[in-house]
């Protein structure tokens, strides 16, 4: 076969072969910087940034656990911590939904007049998911509803009298993992409505393809005309 007619893309022969392969890198080159150079400049920016719940969960955490030094008020903040944990249901592990569901209806256990204890050595009932509302002072309203609304699936029949050690290790991680996230300007810049990272991932990357493509049609139609290549028909 004669090289005239010899079509590789990585060794273009022609001028107009080589002015193809050179859009195309560009063009290529372009799309990978806005794809993954995007997605690098977000872990160089990005900064561990813990939610409220976290912070209140850290600052009655020591206190809790050994109970002494504890007041009603940090035990309410302690078990709405973990509350709010279990509300991401679909992202949480198994074993750690346990040590959680467990945790909450320990602290609670320990919110109750030595008079009345044991109370929550039953399985969970309605009438103890509405004593566990008003342990927490939760009103039947705005977001306090939605803690409710937990209560059903948080709260589990004690099986051990106190608040086991190897749970009061594994907390900490646990709530780190799910109340500790990355955040930085990209992430809480909001734009057309949007988180600016979530609407440059969901839309503008879409939008560059397509910008992309008419660029390689004009410029692959310019290269045509200016090499005097006819496609045949």
């Amino acid at each position: 076969m004669s090289e005239q007619y010899e079509v590789n893309f990585f060794k273009p022969l022609s001028d107009h072969a080589k002015a193809n392969k050179k859009l195309i890198v560009i063009l290529a080159t372009v799309w990978f910087v806005g794809v993954f150079g995007f997605q690098f400049l977000l872990l160089l920016l990005n900064q561990p940034t813990p939610e409220k719940s976290y912070e209140k969960f850290q600052a009655v955490y020591p206190a809790v656990v050994e109970d002494a030094a504890a007041t009603p008020e940090m035990k309410t903040e302690f078990a709405k911590s973990l509350l709010h944990v279990l509300g991401k249901n679909v992202a949480l592990k198994d074993n750690h939904k346990v040590v959680l569901q467990n945790s909450l209806t320990w602290t609670l256990e320990s919110m109750q007049p030595d008079s009345v204890k044991p109370v929550y050595n039953v399985e969970p009932n309605e009438e103890l998911f509405n004593k566990a509302a008003t342990d927490l002072n939760l009103q039947n309203s705005g977001f306090d509803k939605i803690m409710i609304d937990l209560l059903p699936t948080s709260l589990v029949k004690l099986d051990k009298a106190n608040f086991p050690e190897e749970y009061k290790s594994e907390l900490p991680a646990i709530m780190e993992l799910y109340l500790v996230h990355n955040q930085n300007f990209f992430t809480d810049f909001i734009f057309l409505g949007f988180p600016f990272h979530y609407w440059y991932t969901a839309q503008f990357l879409l939008i560059l393809f397509v910008v992309l493509c008419i660029i390689y049609a004009v410029s692959i139609e310019k290269a045509n005309i200016k090499h005097n290549f006819v496609e045949e028909t």
